[in-house]
């Protein structure tokens, strides 16, 4: 007779349900010691907020509907809840200005930009985000300066919603800008909006880069860029002592680890010690010909090394990259137009191309995460190639994620604690201490 851990095995390899009365017979009777296990880490920090990044300037433009027309708005943020959104980065990336379709073509020249897109007043997104329950980051352009900052920000503030605001960013990738933006000139005008702005009670976001290359316009190397930008600032600045400002981090393709982390702390710590980062864009991919993100493949993928950044306690939130094109979502228009790399894609027929917002497999994965399995303290993370696992306390209770991205089902008790996992090939399972499942996210491939 088959013991009852083997069967749930062969139960899972098979694809079957297990019954209920059987998963019972291979818990242990106590969950006490697995909590304990948990428990005994020492420090425990805020799980990341996650949220997105937003593409804008470009037609035709779905977020722009939403935020013009609120029928569309309200499809859009339901579309953004189903996905697990719980913040929005709106950045002004040195192509819009809210002073208006004239002041914007003058940014647009001085950044050397040329995209299109039909100008739209500023207020409509704050209209947004009052109408629904997103915080937000707000991206003004350095260049434009706290003349123009302080009255965009003072419209959140006049609405009651800068408990909304998440950080004012300022500015996006200066060092990529072909202006070109010398370190200390970006450091001259950040200060002056930070100076100005500080009396408003709200925090900052300045932007950071980390590497040895010399591939940008200024010719400096991220490494030096950065440490030019943040000796200057801190003349002027105390970020030893500021607690009102975040560092700005952009994760991608092999950076996209919690190692990453490592060489921005070498690079910023001896400036500001305290720091702690907004990951304003991260994706798996610098690039993503063939639409890799409407497969289960690279949602397995996207969830380890997303997992793996979110342990980091200096992390604060992350905003994925960037919705509607290669993203957690797309929309389709329900015919030709579809907002991911390359227009339409074989991988997209019947309900996939109706009209609206579509949720992808990396999708599944956020709304998991944000909803549950990265939702409270972290207490406890172990990484791996293909599988690893995770704490997590909320509320009153404990929850363990367990990701196997592998082709074989998983029956174990997780090293150094008392709880089983039973975890089919090619899912993300979540447990309580008991090893009783709470939900699991199948992707095969």
């Amino acid at each position: 007779m088959y013991r009852p851990t083997i069967l749930i095995l062969i139960l899972v390899m098979a694809g079957l349900p297990v019954p209920t009365g059987l998963l019972a017979q291979s818990r242990p009777s106590s969950t006490s010691a697995g909590i304990a296990s948990f428990d005994n880490k020492p420090t425990s920090h805020p799980a990341p907020i996650l949220g997105t990044d937003m593409s804008f300037a470009s037609t035709p433009s779905p977020l722009i509907d939403g935020w013009m027309d609120k029928k569309a708005g309200d499809e859009m943020a339901a579309a953004f809840r189903s996905a697990g959104l719980k913040s929005l980065r709106f950045s002004s990336h040195g192509l819009y200005s809210p002073r208006g379709p004239e002041a914007t073509t003058q940014v647009k020249a001085e950044n050397k930009l040329t995209n299109q897109y039909e100008w739209f007043p500023f207020d409509a997104y704050v209209d947004y985000i009052a109408a629904h329950e997103f915080t937000t980051i707000v991206g003004v352009n350095v260049e434009e300066g706290p003349e123009v900052a302080r009255p965009s920000v003072q419209k959140f503030i006049d609405r009651g919603l800068k408990s909304r605001i998440v950080a004012i960013e300022l500015s996006n990738e200066p060092w990529l800008n072909y202006r070109p933006w010398l370190p200390e000139d970006y450091a001259a005008r950040a200060a002056d909006i930070i100076e100005n702005l500080t009396s408003l009670g709200l925090k900052f976001a300045i932007p950071l880069t980390a590497g040895t290359d010399n591939n940008t316009p200024t010719k400096l190397s991220d490494n030096e860029w950065c440490t030019l930008m943040l000796r200057a600032l801190s003349t002027r600045i105390d970020l030893k002592q500021r607690s009102d400002i975040y560092g700005v981090v952009h994760l991608y393709s092999r950076g996209m680890r919690g190692a990453s982390i490592d060489a921005f702390n070498k690079v910023v710590k001896p400036f500001a010690p305290n720091l702690r980062y907004l990951i304003t864009e991260f994706n798996i991919r610098l690039g993503l010909e063939g639409n890799p993100h409407l497969t289960n493949k690279y949602a397995m993928e996207f969830a380890r090394k997303l997992a793996d950044v979110m342990s980091r306690p200096e992390v604060v939130a992350m905003y994925t990259h960037s919705v509607p094109f290669h993203s957690v979502l797309y929309w389709s228009n329900g015919r030709r137009f579809v907002t991911v790399v390359g227009g339409r894609d074989e991988k997209l027929t019947g309900d996939a191309l109706t009209r609206g917002w579509h949720l992808t497999p990396t999708g599944r994965v956020y709304e998991l995460y944000s909803r549950l399995a990265w939702n409270g303290e972290v207490i406890n993370y172990h990484g791996g190639d293909n599988q690893s696992y995770w704490a997590v306390k909320s509320s009153d209770r404990l929850i363990v994620t367990f990701i196997n991205d592998t082709t074989k089902a998983v029956n174990k008790t997780l090293a150094g604690t008392n709880v089983p996992i039973i975890a089919p090939a090619r899912s993300i399972v979540c447990v309580d201490p008991s090893g009783k499942q709470l939900e699991r996210l199948a992707l095969p491939y």
